[in-house]
């Protein structure tokens, strides 16, 4: 991964989002958080990003899973990881997706994209 790389980060808590743009900012990545799929699709089809972190609950009738699969539609290969607040191996992702347990480190998220899956 590049240390300017470009980070679409979808996720729904605000909370959550603020402080992971100011945490990911720290590992030298530009992040652009939305809150749901629909923007997030949006973003990504005029946008250039290296990779994405998607919350597998997500507002608006299209979860994380879902979105990720149109990504990749667009994009074969694009680099993703998932995360859920609740059971990670239960979240119905496909097998070459990564997916984090909330609460997770940034660090660890960093890594994946660095090192690869």
């Amino acid at each position: 991964m590049r240390r300017s790389s470009s980070m679409l980060f979808v996720e729904d808590d605000s909370l959550l989002a603020e402080y992971a743009v100011d945490a990911l900012r720290i590992a030298g990545l530009h992040v652009h958080p939305v809150a749901d799929a629909r923007a997030a699709i949006e973003l990504f089809v005029d946008g250039r990003f290296d990779c994405a972190v998607i919350d597998v609950e997500l507002p608006g009738g299209i979860d994380g899973v879902e979105l990720a699969r149109r990504l990749r539609e667009l994009r074969p290969g694009f680099p993703i990881v998932l995360a859920t607040g609740y059971d990670a191996d239960a979240c119905g992702a496909p097998a070459d997706l990564r997916v984090f347990q909330k609460p997770y480190r940034f660090e660890d998220i960093v890594a994946v994209f660095r090192d690869g899956p």
